[in-house]
């Protein structure tokens, strides 16, 4: 027999049982998990970026970047992206990786992960783009040491259970190879 809302019978149960979770689930415990973007860097280095700061993952014909001379090896150049100048960096090259992107002119379209931190807005070029995942930061391994020279000062920490590192955007943001980026500011 099954009760309802408006059954007298339930009315008159002790309150705390009628109010009781019959499953044991409450209460939930928190979840501490966090959206991150994987993707590919050179060599097949995994790492996340905080969703949180992505505004965008987007393919780019190679043609619609303008190149700047006299700049940073790194920075590929500036697009045209919703309306506004969109500074593109080759994120391998910046990281000290070999890149294929400045190997080879052969490339017709980019993976550019658009990213965002106190409104500074810039176009990281990876290898591939894999997925989003939730991640618990707890889990994050944080010290020096976890990777190559080249890319360390961009490294939040390592994920152990996925093999990736953790990248901060504002590091990168305000990484001394894209002093001219800086300067349009």
């Amino acid at each position: 027999m099954l009760l309802t809302e408006d059954d007298n019978r339930l009315q008159s149960l002790n309150p705390a049982i009628a109010l009781q979770d019959p499953l044991g689930l409450s209460p939930l415990p928190k979840d501490n998990r966090k959206r991150f973007l994987k993707f590919v860097l050179s060599s097949g280095q995994q790492a996340l970026l905080p969703l949180s700061q992505v505004l965008e993952v987007m393919q780019l014909p190679s043609g619609d970047i303008l190149p700047i001379p006299d700049i940073a090896g790194c920075i590929m150049g500036v697009c045209v992206w919703k309306g506004e100048t969109l500074w593109i960096v080759d994120l391998n090259h910046l990281a000290g990786y070999d890149s294929p992107y400045q190997e080879s002119q052969l490339i017709e379209t980019l993976n550019v992960i658009v990213v965002q931190d106190n409104n500074q807005t810039l176009g990281l070029v990876v290898e591939q783009v894999s997925d989003i995942d939730l991640f618990d930061e707890e889990k994050v391994i944080k010290k020096a040491g976890l990777c190559s020279p080249g890319i360390d000062p961009f490294v939040l920490g390592h994920l152990p259970q996925q093999d990736a590192l953790v990248l901060k955007v504002s590091s990168i943001l305000n990484a001394q190879q894209l002093h001219a980026y800086h300067k349009q500011l």
